[in-house]
């Protein structure tokens, strides 16, 4: 095993411990709501647990302010993490019949807290991944994600079923207390911090990078059209006549796989090609995946149709991520890590959220069609920007 490798699989195993107990509260507990009679608006306050995303950049200045002398972002993950085992351990003795309000209350905390570790484990890898190295970091990000996405929205609501609350977040949060002996591995040299104060100046500066105009944009708007088609592909499939348990398998079982699979692919293709090129490939790919979407609509195409183009988009996706993740690290400052990494997530989420309300404002309106069509020509444009504006 190569010392790349080495690494990607190290920080793998991180970026899924943190994020599964997130993709459970987001994709296993609504369906656990709903099994126990909880009402409808009950649930959906419960997506509120994706809210800290957008807030990164308000958690990052202590990061970057409280400098350890040895081991900076290591020792910033290692005590976060135990405040997060301790948290999952919380949660496993409360009660969702007798206290749903706390319940809520402590993952919001809990969800604010994996968000805060997510901030020095990304600056790490920046710290850690050489500038060439960086796309294959994309990629293996893709495949954890993919991974907690199967864990989170699959095998621990299985656990729950079978073996109830308690042990569901025990079992969680042995997963994060075994990932950190993954740190222990993970070299990390102890480069003297720039340790200037943290002011909106700072905040500012970043803004003022060499040729950040067309990267604000690209991570803005590259994303974001299809990852509108991903947020709407069950309730379009449900739409089609197709049965809830054959969606959750093939969008989230199915689709999980094949975004994994897509990781290992942008992995591949990213030693191949240029940045510059790589957004122009992966982005046709996300144009031809809207295509088929739109011919299944305008044509009432099969079942079979229906699983290629959740192929398409799932692939599409993991590619999408792959090559945005990496850049994010390229405009992330030495001096400053953790705050432009902060700053460029949530961006990215924020943008994400606006375009699915936008995408279900045009579909209550004028159907997934016209959806489709809008998020195309969305598409088309932002490829257009980067042919003409995006220079390696």
């Amino acid at each position: 095993m190569n010392q790349l490798t080495k690494k990607n699989i190290l920080f793998s195993i991180l970026f899924t411990s943190i994020l599964t107990p997130m993709i459970f509260f987001v994709m296993g507990l609504p369906m656990i709501l709903q099994i126990k009679g909880f009402d409808a608006s009950l649930i959906g306050i419960f997506q509120l647990a994706g809210l800290p995303m957008i807030f990164k950049f308000l958690m990052s200045p202590p990061i970057d302010k409280i400098v350890f002398d040895k081991k900076h972002y290591k020792k910033w993950i290692f005590y976060i993490g135990i405040f997060y085992i301790f948290l999952l351990i919380v949660i496993s003795f409360l009660s969702l019949e007798n206290s749903i309000y706390t319940v809520f209350i402590a993952i919001l905390i809990t969800a604010f807290v994996s968000t805060f570790m997510d901030i020095p484990l990304n600056a790490l890898a920046i710290k850690t991944f050489k500038k060439e190295e960086r796309i294959s970091a994309g990629s293996y990000k893709i495949i954890a994600y993919g991974t907690a996405s199967l864990l989170g929205g699959g095998v621990f609501l299985l656990i729950f079923n079978y073996l109830g609350w308690n042990f569901t977040f025990i079992l969680m949060a042995c997963f994060i207390l075994f990932s950190l002996f993954a740190l222990h591995f993970i070299e990390e040299n102890n480069e003297v911090i720039n340790t200037e104060k943290i002011s909106l100046k700072n905040i500012i500066t970043f803004f003022k990078q060499k040729n950040i105009g067309i990267w604000i944009f690209i991570l803005s708007f590259y994303f974001v059209s299809i990852s509108a088609l991903w947020v709407f592909m069950k309730p379009y499939l449900i739409n089609k006549g197709i049965s809830a348990n054959d969606v959750a398998i093939y969008v989230g079982i199915y689709g999980s796989f094949v975004a994994i699979l897509g990781g290992g692919l942008s992995n591949y293709i990213g030693q191949k090609f240029s940045k510059r090129n790589l957004l122009i490939i992966f982005m046709i790919f996300n144009i031809l995946s809207t295509l088929i979407l739109i011919f299944i609509e305008y044509y009432n195409l099969t079942f079979y149709y229906l699983i290629i183009s959740i192929t398409f988009i799932a692939l599409a996706i993991s590619l999408s991520s792959a090559i945005i993740f990496s850049m994010i690290m390229d405009y992330s400052r030495k001096e400053s890590r953790a705050i432009d990494y902060s700053i460029q997530s949530s961006i990215f989420s924020f943008t994400r959220i606006i375009s699915a309300v936008i995408a279900g404002i045009i579909v209550s309106n004028f159907g997934f069609a016209k959806m489709f069509i809008f998020e195309l020509i969305c598409l088309i444009i932002v490829v257009f920007f980067i042919y003409k504006k995006y220079k390696d």
